[in-house]
């Protein structure tokens, strides 16, 4: 496995401890003992994950070489931050609704 693809894996795993500890923890009630978090923390770490990656290899194939604005140096500089996250970001969240019907 390619360590890109172990990278995405690892943030997504953290992200998902971090939710699920979140709502263990508060008042929520929304996680119905261990096995039922072990089953949440699988589903957020394997389908967003996959969406990163899959985000990360649509960046890679449709980033522009060149980045023109009318903004000036704040446009650009949304345009690389865009670049930098926005693909994978929309791929953890789309990954996290695929997956949305085993969180429960």
């Amino acid at each position: 496995m390619h360590h890109t693809a172990i990278k995405y894996f690892i943030l997504a795993f953290v992200l998902s401890l971090i939710i699920v500890l979140f709502n263990l923890f508060s008042a929520t009630g929304k996680i119905y003992g261990f096995w039922h978090g072990v089953k949440i923390l699988f589903w957020l770490t394997v389908g967003p994950g996959v969406g990163m990656l899959i985000g990360a290899f649509i960046r890679q194939w449709l980033m522009p070489d060149a980045i023109y604005t009318r903004e000036g140096a704040i446009g650009i500089f949304k345009a690389k931050i865009f670049w930098a996250v926005g693909p994978q970001s929309i791929g953890w969240l789309l990954g996290a609704l695929a997956v949305s019907e085993q969180l429960y």
